[in-house]
């Protein structure tokens, strides 16, 4: 039987309409169940180095087993994690990712994250997880703002040790190829390099994360002497000021 063409057209309409809706919703579809994931104690093997690392408001874990350990106390208070969104990541050579991310828990809470990712052959596993509850979202602050730039400029006057003082918290966290430093001291002699005459590095933040009113992620890229991406977490400190409690890069 002939088809006559007005009704070939309209056939054909059709089926590229409903086509068109079918790749729409597998798409989508893809997309909602990459954001969500759940999280338990069952596959922490598989999600988490062996050597990773975890910081929360209560400090430094070393190693999966410990972070396991404190998962099992969260998971009781919190829930698993079943949502997980991801706000920017960025390459790191060949070999690691950073990520910003936010998860969703059984029971409601929001946590940021910042996550290193290791990758090995096809695979990915958290070699670091920095995770707070997200409480707030507001602008930057103008001082967050002044103390990075009071951090280039002491880095460009090759003073690691005033550098140090003035703008990391006491117990700050550096943590570089698997290495972690603690404090004051270990930190200024980590960052003796900076004194050398012709050495120059300047921040460009490409994503800041305020968390809580106390604590704003940051990451961003190195110019200069370096040229990579790198780490920073922010903490507000009793005398209003902001200055960094963990420190990281490659």
């Amino acid at each position: 039987m002939p088809i006559h063409i007005h009704t070939f057209r309209s056939l054909l309409l059709l089926n590229l309409i409903t086509f068109g809706l079918s790749f729409h919703t597998n798409a989508q579809g893809e997309k909602d169940k990459s954001h969500n994931s759940n999280h338990s104690l069952s596959n922490i093997d598989t999600q988490y180095h062996p050597n990773a690392i975890g910081i929360t408001k209560n400090g430094l874990i070393e190693g999966r087993e410990a972070i396991k350990s404190y998962l099992t106390d969260f998971y009781k208070k919190h829930g698993s994690l079943v949502d997980f969104q991801s706000l920017y990541k960025v390459p790191v050579l060949q070999t690691l990712e950073y990520e910003i991310g936010l998860s969703q828990t059984e029971k409601g809470s929001q946590f940021a994250h910042i996550i290193i990712w290791t990758k090995e052959k096809d695979s990915k596993q958290k070699i670091a997880d920095i995770a707070y509850e997200k409480t707030m979202a507001t602008k930057v602050p103008a001082k967050l703002k002044k103390a990075r730039k009071q951090w280039i400029k002491l880095c460009q006057k090759k003073n690691a040790k005033t550098l140090v003082s003035e703008l990391y918290t006491e117990d700050a966290i550096y943590y570089n190829r698997g290495r972690i430093l603690r404090g004051h001291d270990q930190l200024a002699q980590e960052y003796s390099y900076m004194e050398n005459p012709s050495y120059t590095l300047n921040l460009t933040p490409q994503h800041i994360e305020v968390v809580a009113e106390d604590i704003i992620y940051e990451i961003g890229m190195c110019s200069g002497s370096y040229n990579l991406p790198y780490i920073l977490v922010w903490k507000k400190e009793a005398d209003g000021e902001w200055r960094i409690y963990v420190d990281s890069n490659y």
